[in-house]
């Protein structure tokens, strides 16, 4: 095939997948006239390497853009011209200068970003960086330029000490001139014949308005006229020679700005070569800031790079669509493609209802691979898979050309076959996207010749995407493992499209059902039935039969993935209680045994005094009464001692139907049966917000059993007069919440939340603080813990607690 024949197509191809649209939107994000000509123009890699590595960089700017940090101005001067006019020995002028020190700005911007990026905490960009390594700042170039000129252009006095006298020698004419021209204003030698009384600059020389009428008086050198004629500016005789003082000082002053101007020009010839490889390099990162900027507006990712033809894109979008979304705040919908993978199918067959979203799976399927072309990043997810094909040619749409005289199916024929013609003779693996092959013609014989086309495509190395309605195609895939069936899903009920593809089964057209959803009469669909064939209406009915299979089976899946879910909870739960539980124990262990290290040090202190006591006396009464004394004080330290509680007679099981109310010793409260014995003897119980599998026989009744594990205590407050749990506890930063000075509201706001931790993290007992005060907090916090979900029950502190200033709480 000729080349212009080969570009025409492969510009067709990208004209009806719509990629000059992604390059006019990549180069709206250039800031550099030349980078967006560079977008507009934007060449595929030749090599799968030079792609990848491309494609690191532009992610490695997306990352910067995505946590919210800027890149350089890339905004470039056009310098071209201006280097070619130095290098050819001209001299520029201030106006020329300036566009080369916005170039050395821009480079030096550049250079601070990729130098200084570690000292910011940024991570090093090396993919990026590899690509800004030709970009020179020329500081002493750029200096230079800064010290010769100020903000408005001009060269400063501080270059040149000459420059510098010469401008004080004009300023100092140019006042002088002027106060002799006013003087001959208000003189009455030309007062009759002034037009006005002011002075003004002709041609660099002060001159006077003069009526036109005295311009061949004699009065002086007539230098210019007004637009209507009226008025002549004359320089009068007696200013001539201080006119000709400042003249010669302004060409003086033009000779040393040029002899400057001449010098700076030099040095930009000199750097020429360097500047220009500069500007190259920072339209190349324009270019590349670009592609990035546009890789974030469509939230685009990098994708692996096989060197196999393959396609594995998952949850791919058309970047287009993308872009619209975010901008106007619609869902839109993403698909898996796979194509080629593992040596799978290499051909897929979509088909599906008209308006079903086919040409935009197939576009975004094509546009991945020419965004990998270009390496830019791909609206898809992480982990997809993109070959690298040496050319995606496509037909899409419309071909028809009145011009050529061709039809519609004529202007089709002919691009299939060049597209053929074309993978044949390029060196490498293809990507074809063919929309409605072989439609437009006789129903039969299109969809013979479009079935001998797939084969065709699938004798090849590329791999390919088609779309059709022709029934013959999508039986291919029964037969051939070269082909998959996916179709695009449509919602009967709402009667449109859901944009979704639904692999491994054909796609239906719906015709017929939405013919009859959509009021056309029953007689006239009947006959369409019969009209259509046995084979067509049988297949439609298959796919239907087919994806009502499907339908169940997700469906299943789902509440599989429900069921598991739930028991995951579960069993996290039961791994939480029973943690909480261990932590508990542990508490209870460490508060016992301070309280039975208190008692016995108080018991033998009393020992030792009592026989201190008796070995004084030393007589056999004291003995007796020693004796008794010792008896009294153990008696004492063992009611000190914390008890175990007694342990509840065995129970039977209780009645286990839905909603009884059970008592759980693993969590030590009641809950609610939610669902009933299993064949594994396990019931659901609800504890609160916690939902629990418990085995039957661990459970009690309920009330019954939640007093026996608390003692015979029922109330919320209590106050017993032996050792007990919310007596001994010990007070600590991480089990104590101080509401002193707040309001009932807020006070009781903070209770709730820190309950909410606590239950949690299974920690009881645990310190209110909330004061004295009126008691008008306390009463509110106290009539919270009555009625809380959270609480078993509380107590006012002992006074090495706070006393009645505190409450202390044992959770559930």
């Amino acid at each position: 095939m000729a080349a212009g024949s080969s570009d025409s197509l492969i510009e067709r191809s990208r004209a009806a997948l719509d990629w000059p649209e992604v390059l006019a939107e990549l180069a709206a994000r250039a800031q550099s006239p030349e980078g967006r000509a560079a977008c507009l123009a934007l060449p595929s890699f030749d090599d799968a390497d030079e792609a990848r590595a491309h494609m690191a960089a532009v992610d490695e700017l997306a990352s910067v853009l995505r946590r919210g940090e800027n890149l350089p101005s890339l905004a470039v001067p056009e310098v071209e011209g201006i280097l070619a006019a130095a290098e050819k020995g001209l001299v520029l002028g201030p106006e020329d200068v300036r566009p080369i020190a916005d170039l050395c700005g821009v480079a030096e911007g550049v250079r601070r970003f990729f130098d200084d990026g570690e000292e910011r905490g940024r991570a090093p960009l090396p993919a990026a960086s590899a690509r800004a390594a030709d970009v020179d700042a020329h500081p002493m170039l750029a200096r230079l330029l800064r010290e010769t000129f100020d903000g408005a252009g001009e060269i400063r006095d501080s270059v040149s000490p000459t420059l510098a006298r010469l401008r004080r020698e004009r300023a100092q004419l140019a006042d002088g001139a002027r106060a002799a021209i006013e003087d001959l204003m208000r003189g009455e030698e030309l007062a009759p014949f002034l037009q006005d009384r002011y002075v003004t600059v002709r041609e660099d020389r002060y001159v006077l308005p003069v009526k036109a009428s005295a311009k061949s008086m004699g009065l002086g050198i007539v230098h210019d006229t007004s637009r209507t004629g009226e008025t002549v500016y004359v320089e009068p005789m007696a200013l001539v020679a201080a006119n000709n003082r400042i003249k010669v000082a302004e060409l003086e002053i033009r000779g040393e700005s040029r002899r400057i101007l001449e010098d700076l020009s030099a040095r930009v010839a000199t750097a020429a070569s360097s500047l220009r490889a500069s500007a190259e390099a920072l339209v190349a990162l324009d270019v590349l800031a670009a592609q990035a900027r546009l890789g974030v507006a469509y939230d685009g990712r990098p994708v692996e790079v096989p060197d196999a033809a393959e396609i594995d894109l998952r949850q791919v979008r058309h970047p287009l669509l993308a872009l619209r979304a975010a901008r106007e705040k619609f869902r839109l919908v993403a698909n898996d493609v796979a194509l080629g993978v593992g040596r799978g199918a290499r051909i897929l067959v979509v088909s599906g209802p008209n308006a079903g979203g086919k040409t935009v799976l197939l576009k975004s399927t094509a546009l991945a691979a020419l965004l990998v072309r270009a390496g830019m990043l791909v609206p898809a997810e992480p982990g997809s898979r993109v070959g690298f094909f040496a050319a995606v040619l496509a037909d899409i749409g419309d071909q028809q050309s009145v011009i050529g005289d061709l039809s519609t199916f004529s202007g089709h024929l002919t691009h299939v076959a060049e597209i053929l013609r074309h993978r044949q003779a390029v060196n490498g693996p293809t990507l074809v996207l063919l929309d409605e092959l072989m439609a437009g013609t006789n129903p039969d014989q299109g969809a013979a010749l479009a079935r001998a086309t797939a084969e065709a495509l699938a004798e090849g190395t590329g791999v390919a995407v088609l779309t059709t309605h022709y029934d013959s195609l999508k039986a291919l895939a029964d037969g051939d493992a070269r082909f998959a069936n996916a179709g695009m899903e449509y919602d009967l009920t709402h009667l449109r499209p859901t944009f979704r593809l639904s692999v491994g089964t054909p796609g239906r057209s719906y015709a017929l059902d939405i013919a009859t959803r959509m009021g056309l009469p029953a007689a006239l669909i009947e006959r369409a039935r019969a009209l259509a064939g046995a084979a067509s209406v049988g297949l439609e009915a298959a796919i239907a039969t087919l994806e009502a299979r499907e339908a169940e089976v997700a469906e299943e899946a789902r509440r599989l993935g429900e069921t598991r879910a739930s028991l995951a909870e579960s069993e996290n739960v039961q791994r939480e209680a029973a943690a909480a539980l261990e932590r508990r124990e542990r508490e209870l262990s460490r508060h016992s045994r301070a309280a039975i290290d208190e008692s016995v040090r108080e018991a033998r202190e009393a020992m030792r005094a009592i026989v201190r006591d008796a070995q004084r006396a030393g007589t056999p009464q004291s003995a007796d009464e020693a004796r008794e004394a010792v008896e009294r004080v153990a008696r004492e330290a063992l009611g000190r001692l914390p008890r175990a509680p007694d342990k509840p007679a065995p129970e039977k099981p209780p009645a286990l139907e839905v909603g009884a109310r059970v008592f759980v010793p693993s969590l030590g409260a009641e809950g609610v049966v939610t669902r009933g014995l299993d064949t594994r003897g396990r019931v659901r119980v609800s504890v609160g917000a916690l939902s629990l599998e418990v085995a039957a026989d661990e459970l009690g009744k309920g009330a019954a059993a939640a007093k026996a594990k608390r003692g015979g205590v029922t109330t919320p407050a209590l106050r017993g007069s032996g050792p007990d749990e919310l007596q001994i506890a010990i007070q600590t930063p991480n089990n104590t919440v101080d509401v002193r000075g707040q309001r009932a509201d807020e006070g009781l706001r903070l209770v709730e939340a820190y309950l909410d931790r606590a239950a949690l993290d299974g920690n009881s007992p645990l310190f209110v603080i909330h004061g004295h005060g009126t008691g008008a907090l306390r009463k509110e916090i106290r009539a919270y813990l009555a009625r809380s979900p959270y609480v078993a029950r509380w107590a006012p502190g002992e006074p090495r607690q706070g006393g009645d200033g505190v409450t202390v709480v044992e959770l559930r």
